[in-house]
């Protein structure tokens, strides 16, 4: 039987850069992608399974040899020449048959090579192979990546705003459907103090406001028992309800953590971090 997608490995997430004589590369902000040629087809999967291959014609027409299967990240860059969530997104969800926004693969590793598994090679030997596989082509390129200087790295993507970095034990084989340390990333945290003014009525999310009363959206990430005092805490104020929020007298102010700002201004992936008061 034919393998045609392999569940990629996952990546633990430490709060520094360490490890400095490991493999340091950009972490990308985008869609993490499977790609898979057998029989002179390319098909294209998310780590969840999900065949796109429909969506992403440009990445078919390929020399890639068969019996390939590589994983990458899927990005779109913006006007600064940035990742972009927000239009990789926008790429993906779109049902038009012309690309409109182009996409990059950038591909850093190899899972399956002639129909030989790799997974069982150290990275760093993967990632030769990989070289020699890959060709020149307008939407697919190898990751960059260099040994150690993880720190400066990492103080170079906060400086550029990026999301982060990934940190990779060049030894380490590659495990497929499971979360390794020998894979960290570091993400480029935001942080900030708003204020909590309501809740959603059905599933967990809670409100999220500036002090100058800009909305920032809804934070759906918060401990349980954070959870639990905000429910208290919210059972002793009055109440206006809507449709789909309750609303409080009392906006609750906290700090929050997130990735970035969207179009809208809203922080995306907010996350509780304690309270201010």
């Amino acid at each position: 039987m034919i393998t045609i997608f392999i569940s990629p490995m996952l990546l633990n997430r430490i709060d520094t850069p360490t490890e400095n004589n490991w493999l340091t590369e950009l972490k990308f902000d985008g869609i993490r992608l499977i790609m898979s040629k057998h029989d002179g087809l390319t098909r294209l999967y998310t780590r969840h399974k999900t065949e796109v291959t429909n969506r992403f014609p440009e990445l078919c027409n390929n020399d890639i040899a068969d019996g390939t299967i590589l994983d990458g990240e899927l990005i779109v860059l913006n006007d600064d020449g940035q990742p972009d969530f927000e239009l990789v997104m926008s790429r993906f969800r779109s049902s038009k048959t012309t690309p409109l926004l182009p996409v990059q693969f950038v591909v850093f590793d190899i899972i399956k090579h002639k129909h030989t598994c790799t997974t069982a090679l150290p990275l760093i030997q993967r990632k030769e192979i990989l070289s020699k596989v890959l060709r020149p082509h307008p939407h697919m390129t190898e990751i960059k990546w260099i040994e150690g200087q993880a720190d400066a790295y990492f103080a170079a993507v906060k400086d550029r705003e990026l999301e982060g970095i990934v940190i990779k034990n060049p030894t380490s084989t590659y495990k497929i459907n499971k979360r390794s340390d020998d894979w960290l990333k570091v993400i480029n945290y935001q942080y900030t103090q708003g204020l909590i003014t309501g809740y959603r009525k059905d599933e967990f999310g809670l409100l999220l406001e500036s002090f100058e009363g800009e909305s920032w959206g809804v934070m759906e990430h918060m401990e349980l028992k954070q959870r639990k005092q905000f429910y208290q805490i919210a059972k002793m104020q009055n109440v206006t309800e809507g449709k789909q929020f309750v609303h409080l007298e009392t906006p609750l102010p906290c700090r929050i953590r997130y990735r970035n700002l969207t179009r809208k201004g809203y922080l995306r992936i907010p996350t509780f971090v304690d309270w201010l008061i």
